[in-house]
C-alpha cells in the first residue's frame, strides 16, 4: 500500500461498497423519476432504465470493495449483499416478487454487475525480489 494509506477492515470495505451501491441505485432512482414526471421517458422504457441502473449500482460498489480488500470474490458478495436488502425491501411493500417476470431479470442484472466488478478488479501483484 502506498503512504500515508490506512489500511482498512474487510468489514469497513464491504460496508463502503454497500453503501456506494445503495446510493448510485437511489440516485439513480431519483433521475429516472424526474425523466418520468417530465416526459422524457415513457413508462416503457423505465425497466430497462432500472436494469441498466441495477448494474451500474452493483458494479460501482463491487470495484470499490475490491479495490479496498483487495480480495476480488468481494465484488459478488457485495452485490449479493445489495440485492438482498433490495429484495427484503421489495418484500417488505409488496409481500412478492415475480420471480419469473421483472423481479428475477433485476436479479441476475444484480449479480451480472457483481461478477464484472470482480473479473475487472486488481489482478494479484508479483513482487520483485
Amino acid at each position: 500500500m502506498a503512504k500515508g494509506r490506512k489500511k482498512l477492515a474487510v468489514w469497513q470495505g464491504f460496508l463502503a461498497g454497500g453503501l456506494l451501491s445503495l446510493g448510485v441505485y437511489l440516485l439513480g432512482l431519483l433521475c429516472l423519476t424526474l425523466l418520468l414526471v417530465k416526459g422524457a421517458l415513457s413508462e416503457g422504457g423505465c425497466f430497462p432504465v432500472v436494469a441498466a441502473l441495477c448494474v451500474l449500482a452493483c458494479l460501482a460498489g463491487g470495484l470499490l470493495t475490491v479495490r479496498l480488500t483487495r480480495w476480488r470474490a468481494g465484488g459478488a458478495l457485495t452485490a449479493a449483499a445489495f440485492l438482498c436488502v433490495l429484495l427484503l425491501a421489495g418484500l417488505g411493500v409488496w409481500e412478492e416478487i415475480a420471480w419469473l417476470g421483472q423481479g428475477g431479470v433485476l436479479l441476475l442484472c444484480g449479480l451480472t454487475g457483481g461478477l464484472l466488478a470482480g473479473a475487472a478488479g486488481p489482478g494479484k501483484r508479483r513482487r520483485r525480489k
